[in-house]
């Protein structure tokens, strides 16, 4: 159900059409007219008719088109914030209602990088979901930079990521250190290599590595400017099951935390192995959420759930 907002203009209260705030909060999150038309649906001439019918009835511009997208005017940056807080307080006020239901119904929405996936639906979603059988949960897979994105539009309640830099619009939920590891197959050549690894030992090998906007690749990045030394990667990949699918081939070997390789360790399809090179040990799993949004009742309950039973925070 499409809620109407409304703005007081001069002694007048001034309605907005619904469906053209939704189409302009469409084109803030997605950057480009395009990119909000394939999110809604629709073609992207409705959205840039919605978009000049709402700058038509609050007489301001909203956005400024250009070659690099959606670029918000000061209006617009105002309009949008409003129009999220708006959005954040109604769904504050139902989770309430929710929450006096004993949160019988809802949805919790979660930006999830690749590598928590397993941790989240094998571990801590199923018992959760069992005591709480009317919620839905929403879980969109991304990056690291994807995720905090997620959580900064208010497109997810919560997000799980890896290596997370500081910010002061994010709230850490929860943290835990998650190092670097060598991952390799059993019985291959690289699973003998004494440990802990030098990183010039590590940057002789055959590796498949993450490309850019992922945590791990992050503190990769850090450890091989440190030490001088570069990783030979045969295989660049944004998926961690290539990753993964790679060291279980014996073609090399790859580096992740110990927590996105726990099945394949688990069945004896992967052995981990400790690296020296102290950047290696920085990383860190946390669970976020946009500092200054009430969060739902349901989403807090399942925050501390996560928190508690996710083996990415040294639960169980």
């Amino acid at each position: 159900m499409l809620q109407r907002y409304s703005l007081r203009m001069g002694a007048e209260m001034q309605s907005l059409d619904p469906k053209q705030t939704r189409a302009f909060l469409a084109a803030t999150t997605a950057g480009t007219v395009r990119g909000a038309a394939e999110a809604l649906g629709v073609e992207p001439s409705t959205i840039s008719r919605a978009i000049t019918g709402l700058e038509t009835t609050l007489a301001t511009r909203l956005i400024e088109r250009g070659r690099r997208g959606v670029q918000l005017t000061e209006a617009g940056a105002l309009l949008r914030d409003h129009l999220r807080r708006e959005a954040s307080e109604m769904e504050a006020l139902q989770s309430r209602f929710d929450a006096l239901k004993g949160m019988a119904r809802g949805t919790v929405r979660v930006a999830v990088g690749e590598g928590f996936v397993g941790d989240l639906v094998g571990g801590a979603l199923p018992g959760f979901a069992a005591t709480h059988p009317g919620l839905t949960y929403a879980l969109e897979q991304g990056s690291t930079d994807a995720v905090r994105h997620s959580v900064m539009t208010d497109q997810a309640h919560l997000g799980l990521a890896y290596d997370v830099a500081p910010d002061r619009a994010l709230k850490l939920l929860a943290r835990h250190p998650q190092p670097l590891m060598m991952l390799a197959r059993p019985g291959s050549r690289f699973a003998d290599l004494s440990a802990p690894l030098s990183m010039a030992a590590l940057a002789n090998l055959p590796a498949a590595v993450l490309t850019g906007g992922y945590g791990v690749g992050s503190v990769l990045a850090r450890a091989e400017a440190r030490a001088g030394h570069r990783l030979h990667a045969v295989v660049e990949t944004g998926s961690i099951a290539v990753l993964l699918a790679f060291a279980r081939s014996g073609m090399g070997v790859t580096v992740l935390p110990r927590f996105a390789a726990m099945a394949d360790i688990a069945a004896g399809g992967l052995v981990a192995r400790e690296i020296a090179e102290p950047e290696f040990q920085t990383g860190e799993a946390a669970l976020i959420a946009r500092n200054g949004r009430e969060l739902p009742r349901a989403a807090q309950s399942m925050a501390a759930n996560l928190a508690r039973r996710m083996a990415a925070f040294g639960g169980q």
